[in-house]
C-alpha cells in the first residue's frame, strides 16, 4: 500500500503554510513520503493520480483565494472536468479565517464541496481555524489534526511490527551551517543591509511587481496629545510602476534594533556561539521541503534576526515543543511540553496569548531551554515575518505613494507596552529611507460607468482607499462631470484625529464630494458613522435604489461593519442590500 501524502497550501500571510508544514511534520511520524506545496506550484493535472492529499487553505478579502491558489482553484472550476475525475483521492480541508468576516473560511469551504463534486472522497469535515478564538487557529488545528491521523492511519495502519515514534524524523526542514569565512568566498554573501526578499522570483510577478520606494514625508496626522499616533507616509518611486485607487501595497516589515539588540544579549548571556556577525548556509535536505529563494545564499544572523525571525510574535505552541527538546530542567521541559500539548492550551493562552507576551519573553523566561539551542532549533523556533498588506492612500496622478497608518501600542498585564511589528517599522522610517514592497489588486471593483454615485464609509483609517478614490476623480473628472461621491467618515474627535481634513473640505468645496461626519466623542452621547447612515437614509435611497449606487465600506473589522450594514438594511430593507452583495454593489474592505 502506497504511504505517499502530499499537503499542498494556499496562504495570504504565511500562516496556513506553517500549518501545513506541521501536517507534513507529523506525516513523517507515520512513515509518509511526500511534499508539501503551493498549489499553484503544484501540477494540478496530476491530482487524477494522487490517493492522499491534505489542502491547508486561508481565506482573504471577500471570500476570495489566495494569490498562490488563484491558477490552481480556476482549473478545478472547469465545466469540462467529469464528476468522478477524483474518484481515488482522499482528502481533508483544513482552513484558516476570521469569523469576524461575513465569508468566513469561505475558501477552505468551497474547496471542500468542489473536490466531493468532482468524486474525492472527504476523511473528516472541513476544518475551520479562527483567528478571533481565545487561543488562535490552534483551538481547531490541533484538536483536527488529531482526529485526522486516527482517521488516517484506519485507512493507511503500519506495517505489523512497526511504531510510529514520539517525535517526528524530520523535526526540523532545512540543514543549517556556520560557514567557515576564511575558506568561503566573502562575495557571496550578502551585504548586511541588502533585502533578502528585493531579487526573490517567487515573490514578484507581473501580478504583484517589486516596487523599489525612498521615503519622502512621514507624517503625524493626529494631534500630538491624542493617545493614537497615525501616519501619512509619503513614498516617491524608486522604478516606474503604477497603481490603481484601491490597491494594495505588500510590505515585510524588520524587526527594531532594540528587539535584535534583546535577542543577541539572550544569546551572549548563555553563552552560545550566534553572533550577529555569524554567517550561516542553509541547505535542504530533500526535494520534499524546499528551501525559499530569499534564504539560498549565505546570510548573516543579523540578516535573519532583522528580516526573516518574527521576534515580535507570540509563540505557538510547536515553538514550545522545540525549546523542550535538549533542555535539562525537570521543572522548565514539563512545562514546556504542557504548552505545546492540546491539554495545555488554556494554560498557554493565560501564559503567552493574553498578555501578547513575545518570542523575546519566552527565551528569558526559560534560561535552561535558551542556553541548549541550536542552529536547526533557532531555524524552526521563529515565526517568519509575515507580510502586511495597506490599501494605498493616494492617486498615482500625484505622483507619490502614500500610506495611511495607525501605531499600534496598547498595554497588557506585562510591564512594556505591546507594539505592533509593521506599523513601529514604519514610524521609525526616516526621509530618505529605502524599501522594497509588491503591489497588489485590491478586492474594490469601482463601477466601470463613472457616472454612477459612490458611497463611501470609512472611519479611522479607513479613509485610505477613499482618499486614493477621490484623488483620481478629482484628477480625471476637473473638466466632466462624474458621478456623485458621498463619504461618511469617522473618528473621536474633530480636533485630534480628523485625517485629510483639510484636503477633504478642499474636494467638498469643489463639488467633488458631500463629506459627512461623525466625531463620536464630541458630545455626551457616542455618534458613530451607522448613526449618520440612518440620518441621510433619503439620500441613501435617492442615490443607491434611483441612481444604481455603488456602496463601500473599509476600516476595522471588530464591530462597524456589522454595524454598517445593519443600518443600510434598515434604510434600504433586507432584499435590497442582499441584492447589492450579490451584484457587487456592496463592497467591504476591513482588516483585524
Amino acid at each position: 500500500m502506497s504511504r505517499k501524502m502530499l499537503i499542498l497550501y494556499g496562504s495570504e500571510t504565511g500562516t496556513a503554510q506553517d500549518f501545513a508544514e506541521q501536517v507534513w511534520r507529523d506525516s513523517k511520524r507515520f512513515f509518509f513520503t511526500g511534499s508539501v506545496l503551493p498549489m499553484d506550484s503544484y501540477e494540478v493535472r496530476n491530482l487524477i493520480e494522487e490517493q492522499l492529499v491534505v489542502f491547508v487553505c486561508s481565506t482573504t478579502g471577500q471570500g476570495d483565494e489566495p494569490d498562490n491558489m488563484r491558477q490552481f482553484w480556476k482549473f478545478l472550476l472547469r465545466k469540462k472536468l467529469l464528476s468522478n475525475s477524483l474518484i481515488n483521492l482522499k482528502f481533508a480541508v483544513l482552513g484558516f479565517g476570521d469569523s469576524s468576516y461575513t465569508k468566513y473560511n469561505f475558501v477552505a469551504k468551497k474547496l471542500h464541496k468542489r473536490l466531493l463534486q468532482l468524486g474525492g472522497i472527504a476523511l473528516m469535515d472541513v476544518g475551520l481555524c479562527d483567528d478571533q478564538h481565545d487561543l488562535g487557529p490552534s483551538a481547531t488545528y490541533l484538536p483536527w489534526l488529531d482526529n485526522l491521523w486516527k482517521r488516517i492511519l484506519q485507512l493507511y495502519p503500519l506495517a505489523p511490527g512497526s511504531v510510529a515514534p514520539e517525535e517526528s524524523p524530520r523535526e526540523f526542514r532545512w540543514e543549517v551551517e556556520v560557514i567557515d569565512e576564511d575558506k568561503e568566498n566573502n562575495s557571496s554573501v550578502r551585504r548586511e543591509l541588502e533585502n533578502i526578499y528585493a531579487c526573490s522570483y517567487s515573490l514578484s510577478s507581473s501580478e504583484n511587481p517589486l516596487v523599489r520606494l525612498t521615503v519622502e514625508e512621514n507624517r503625524r496626522t493626529t494631534h500630538e496629545e491624542h493617545f493614537q499616533d497615525v501616519r501619512l507616509v509619503s513614498f516617491k518611486m524608486l522604478n516606474p510602476i503604477t497603481w490603481q485607487p484601491g490597491d494594495v501595497l505588500v510590505l515585510r516589515p524588520c524587526n527594531m534594533e532594540d528587539r535584535i539588540k534583546n535577542l543577541f544579549d539572550i544569546f551572549q548571556e548563555h553563552n552560545l556561539p550566534f553572533h550577529p556577525e555569524t554567517v550561516v548556509e542553509i541547505r535542504e535536505v530533500d526535494s520534499e521541503m524546499p528551501v525559499p529563494d530569499y534564504l539560498r545564499a549565505p546570510i548573516s544572523l543579523r540578516s535573519l534576526a532583522t528580516q526573516y525571525w518574527d521576534l515580535n510574535a507570540t509563540p505557538r505552541p510547536r515553538a514550545f515543543a522545540l525549546l523542550a527538546r535538549n533542555c535539562l530542567n525537570d521543572l522548565e521541559r514539563e512545562k514546556l511540553v504542557e504548552f505545546s500539548s492540546p491539554a495545555g492550551q488554556e494554560d498557554l493562552f493565560s501564559y503567552a496569548n493574553r498578555p501578547r507576551r513575545n518570542i523575546i519573553e519566552v527565551l528569558q523566561d526559560f534560561p535552561n531551554a535558551t542556553s541548549r539551542l541550536t542552529l536547526e532549533i533557532l531555524m524552526e523556533l521563529f515565526q517568519a515575518i509575515k507580510p502586511r498588506s495597506f490599501s494605498i492612500a493616494s492617486s498615482p496622478n500625484i505622483g507619490r505613494l502614500q500610506l495611511l497608518v495607525a501605531v499600534v501600542e496598547y498595554k497588557s498585564i506585562l510591564s512594556t507596552p505591546r507594539r505592533g511589528l509593521c506599523s513601529t517599522w514604519l514610524k521609525s522610517l526616516p526621509p530618505g529611507g529605502k524599501i522594497v514592497g509588491w503591489l497588489k489588486k485590491g478586492i474594490m471593483k469601482l463601477p466601470q460607468d463613472s457616472s454612477k454615485p459612490l458611497v463611501m464609509v470609512g472611519p479611522g483609517t479607513g479613509l485610505a482607499p477613499f482618499r486614493s478614490i477621490l484623488q483620481q476623480r478629482e484628477a480625471k473628472f476637473c473638466d466632466e462631470k462624474g458621478g456623485r461621491s458621498i463619504l461618511f467618515f469617522g473618528c473621536r474627535n474633530r480636533d485630534r484625529d480628523f485625517h485629510c481634513e483639510e484636503e477633504l473640505k478642499r474636494m467638498e468645496v469643489a463639488g467633488l464630494l458631500k463629506l459627512i461626519t461623525a466625531f463620536s466623542r464630541d458630545q455626551e452621547e457616542k455618534i458613530y458613522v451607522q448613526h449618520k447612515i440612518r440620518e441621510h437614509q433619503d439620500l441613501l435611497r435617492n442615490l443607491i435604489l434611483g441612481h444604481g449606487g455603488y456602496f463601500f465600506v473599509a476600516g476595522s473589522s471588530k464591530n462597524m461593519p456589522q454595524a454598517v450594514k445593519e443600518s443600510l438594511t434598515e434604510v434600504l430593507g433586507e432584499d435590497n442590500v442582499q441584492q447589492m452583495v450579490k451584484t457587487g454593489r456592496y463592497q467591504e474592505e476591513t482588516w483585524s
